[in-house]
């Protein structure tokens, strides 16, 4: 790897929290939603696609991670050097924490009405902590399941790949979105944390996705993929 892709892991990493984020101030308050949950299709889309677009637009060059959860399963399981890894972390931390920055500059006022768009334990799960962390990684669990598929094998053509991803997330959000925020992704919680000084249950969305992202990688590696004989 080089530069070019830790660049695109910036890039990613920016346009996937900032559309991410922006899209739960414009959905929930701009639109005046009546109900919140009702404002998570368009959350749901706006996710997707650009994680879509992504994909295709700079997928070829990094593999677009722009998600911390599945760059440490990359590594976990040796498809990416480790400081391959530990530089794919620094930007999209750089990335995320912009984007949020970039949110709290062009929205100051509505958008600190949902906290940038950082997401938190809803009262659907009566605020459980442990019972957000369990939803982010069953989500996460299927988001490595895509990228996986997209990364590591051939069975998915080049041009399904950002469909795959984006409708994954897509999924996610709508199922997720009403209960925890549906973020699947630390970067996508801690640009928005950062922006509203909100910390409290940042780490749900560190420990949710990676343990999700990591048993999702190693299960399609360990108990989907058949193995290769080895040479006697």
């Amino acid at each position: 790897m080089g530069r070019e892709a830790y660049v695109a892991e910036f890039i990613g990493t920016f346009a996937l929290v900032f559309f991410g984020s922006v899209s739960v101030t414009v959905f929930a308050v701009i639109f005046g939603s009546s109900s919140p949950a009702s404002s998570f299709l368009g959350i749901a889309l706006t996710t997707g696609l650009i994680l879509s677009v992504m994909v295709y637009a700079v997928g070829y060059i990094s593999g677009c991670h722009v998600n911390p959860a599945i760059t440490i399963t990359a590594v976990a399981l040796r498809k990416l050097e480790v400081d391959d890894g530990v530089a794919y972390l620094i930007a999209q931390v750089l990335g995320a924490t912009l984007a949020g920055w970039g949110h709290a500059m062009i929205l100051p006022q509505v958008g600190k009405l949902v906290n940038f768009g950082t997401p938190a334990p809803s009262n659907v799960v009566g605020q459980s902590p442990i019972g957000a962390v369990i939803v982010e990684a069953i989500i996460a669990f299927f988001l490595m399941f895509s990228y996986y598929a997209v990364l590591y094998t051939d069975r998915v053509p080049a041009g399904a790949s950002g469909v795959l991803i984006g409708m994954t997330m897509v999924a996610d959000v709508l199922i997720a979105g009403p209960l925890t925020g549906g973020a699947a992704n630390p970067a996508r919680a801690l640009g928005p944390a950062i922006a509203a000084g909100s910390y409290q249950t940042l780490w749900v969305y560190f420990i949710g996705p990676i343990v999700g992202a990591l048993l999702g990688g190693f299960v399609y590696q360990d108990l989907l993929l058949k193995k290769k004989p080895r040479a006697s």
